[in-house]
């Protein structure tokens, strides 16, 4: 994928979280500055409005322009919970927990979304990535993190943990939101060269 000059710009991404960072550098096609700290999250189920937190406090902290991520699984058979607050989820039931109060409630539809935010200063650069999916049990694959084992996309048989990277990469709602994310930089950067 051609990002442009856009992409090159000198912020840093912050993530603590490997495979985020591993994701991101895959979609972007080079290797991105990264800043492991540790940023404090709301609580809240709105995950613009957690992602606009965490870039005001990664801003605040390094004081240089910032993209920070955050990722939501919405469930269909809870009105889009846990959405931003997964992380949690995940860490008291796991991805077979999650999967199976899906299954149990009768609805595994489910919304994968990721949203990424430049922010430097003022200025500020939103973009979103969507794929929706059922959740399945038993958890299939080798690949991938968090529930990328439970998670199978809308039109496939196969989990995101069975896609390998470079489909995942390309259906997932990372490499939408990122896709989203280098053409907004681009078109930013092609507007402030017209003028």
């Amino acid at each position: 994928m051609s990002s442009g000059d856009a992409s090159r710009r000198p912020w840093v991404l912050v993530t603590g979280n490997a495979n985020k960072r591993r994701e991101a550098e895959r979609i972007v096609g080079r290797r991105l500055e990264t800043a492991a700290i540790d940023l404090p999250e709301i609580q809240s189920g709105d995950l613009i409005e957690v992602l606009r937190h965490k870039a005001e406090a990664a801003w605040q902290r390094l004081e240089r322009p910032v993209v920070v991520e955050e990722t939501g699984l919405e469930l269909a058979c809870m009105n889009g919970f846990p959405g931003p607050l997964v992380k949690w989820m995940l860490e008291a039931v796991g991805d077979e927990g999650i999967a199976k109060v899906a299954i149990r409630a009768g609805d595994p539809g489910v919304v994968a979304r990721c949203a990424l935010m430049l922010k430097a200063g003022d200025r500020e650069v939103v973009a979103e990535g969507a794929t929706a999916g059922r959740l399945v049990l038993p958890p299939r694959g080798d690949g991938g993190f968090g529930w990328d084992p439970v998670f199978e996309p809308d039109g496939l048989e196969r989990t995101y943990a069975e896609l390998g990277e470079q489909v995942k990469d390309r259906i997932g709602h990372r490499g939408r939101a990122w896709r989203a994310f280098l053409r907004a930089l681009d078109g930013l950067e092609k507007a402030g060269q017209e003028r």
